[in-house]
């Protein structure tokens, strides 16, 4: 049996290669693999090397704030398991992983192509919340409003990228 300050220090293990593989990403291979045209300035937009970038900077800063949490307090840093000790979790079949596998498989080939993103993202994500168990109908329409209005925002006004449209919309 492993004591949580074992699986602290296993995480922060692995924290330590991932940023290692995250500087590798952001330092050598987007600057080999992305490339900004000459004289590309951001009236034109965002470079290419943006979204890339973007993105390892996101994943180091978050792994950077569970490694500092992991280094200052041990014990209050590692969570505690979901399920019971005695609970077999190998037995039948993976009922939720199966549903959200077939949730996905609906939403990419077919909602997104009819509705389009935005409509197909907040039925998703109201699925999604009445799977894990939320009953509150408040809840299961303006959660999903708020995160499809701020990809809109993001996505579509901030940063200029068209998302799919659908048939529909």
């Amino acid at each position: 049996m492993t004591t949580e300050s074992d699986t602290a220090g296993t995480e922060i293990l692995q924290l330590v290669i991932l940023l290692g593989v995250v500087a590798v990403f952001y330092f050598f291979l987007i600057p080999a693999g992305v490339t900004d045209p000459e004289g590309y300035g951001l009236d034109q937009g965002l470079p290419p090397s943006f979204s890339p970038k973007l993105v390892a900077a996101l994943a180091a800063l978050l792994m950077l704030v569970r490694l500092g949490k992991l280094l200052l307090n041990r014990e209050a840093a590692v969570a505690s398991s979901i399920t019971d000790e005695e609970d077999d979790l190998s037995t039948g079949l993976p009922v939720r992983g199966l549903m959200g596998m077939v949730a996905a498989l609906l939403f990419s080939q077919i909602l997104i192509p009819v509705v389009g993103f935005y409509i197909a993202s907040g039925l998703l994500l109201c699925g999604l919340l009445a799977v894990l168990g939320e009953r509150t109908a408040i809840r299961l329409v303006g959660f999903p409003l708020i995160i499809v209005a701020i990809v809109w925002g993001l996505f579509g006004q901030l940063l200029s990228i068209r998302l799919p449209a659908g048939l529909w919309f």
